[in-house]
């Protein structure tokens, strides 16, 4: 599959097989992930793989299954929220691996200009990006969940 064949082909999964992931393709994904830029030239993500089921499963609890207040969808958008808000317990509790990219904030976001405050957030980013392009390579399905409210607290313990 050439590099393009690749962008074009990746997509939002939010339902999963039940399908184990050889260790030396998690191995490639996560390696390329790793090969993102990072801002000030410092890799200051941490990776944290789960394939255990019943972990996920727990970890599964703290993330809501969103109501969608959209009952008549007028654009593709709000299709899209209309699916995606309610999977997003579920679509955790089917995956078979979850990948948790934790980075360190020094910087305050909202800081003055020159004060770097994105500079750790885009290089998370870069990082889940090469892994959701390598997952797409490998042949599997990738979601994502941004933990909001309470659930980054009760994640990280």
């Amino acid at each position: 599959m050439d590099f393009y064949d690749v962008i074009n082909k990746r997509r939002t999964i939010r339902q999963f097989e039940q399908k184990d992931i050889p260790k030396e393709i998690l191995e490639r994904i996560l390696n390329a992930g790793l090969k993102a830029p990072a801002g000030g030239g410092k890799k200051d993500c941490e990776l944290i793989t789960i394939t255990d089921k019943d972990i996920i499963l727990d970890l599964a609890k703290f993330v809501n299954p969103y109501p969608c207040k959209i009952k008549e969808p007028k654009t593709p958008q709000q299709e899209m929220f209309k699916i995606a808000f309610p999977r997003q317990r579920s679509m955790i509790e089917e995956s078979t691996c979850v990948i948790l990219v934790l980075y360190q904030q020094k910087h305050d976001f909202h800081g003055p200009p020159n004060n770097f405050g994105l500079q750790e957030y885009a290089s998370a980013w870069a990082l889940i990006e090469n892994i959701l392009l390598a997952a797409t390579y490998e042949g599997l399905g990738t979601g994502i969940h941004v933990p909001v409210q309470k659930e980054p607290e009760q994640i990280k313990e």
